[in-house]
């Protein structure tokens, strides 16, 4: 793992320190931590906007609802549940 140093201003530098600090872990860990955090906030927001767009066209969704009220049935493709086709992960 390479290293590098990033340009911030110092008070955002002491809100990190203190932070990591209160957390017992470094900066870097914190950082780490906030990004992961942050990116999954970010798929997040990308999966709702796209259920946002697929709401706009009625028709498309109401074709997916009526899909998903299928597989919600034990419809079309649901020849077993997931215990009895991965049984291994079971146990």
């Amino acid at each position: 793992m390479s290293v590098t140093t990033i340009k911030v201003d110092s008070v955002v530098r002491d809100r990190l320190a203190h932070l990591a600090q209160a957390r017992g872990t470094t900066m870097g860990v914190l950082l780490a931590e906030l990004t992961q955090r942050a990116e999954v906030e970010q798929r997040w927001d990308e999966i709702e906007g796209a259920y946002r767009q697929a709401q706009a066209d009625q028709d498309g969704w109401r074709d997916y609802l009526g899909d998903l009220a299928g597989w919600d049935a034990g419809g079309a493709g649901h020849d077993a549940d997931a215990a009895d086709e991965w049984p291994e992960y079971n146990r």
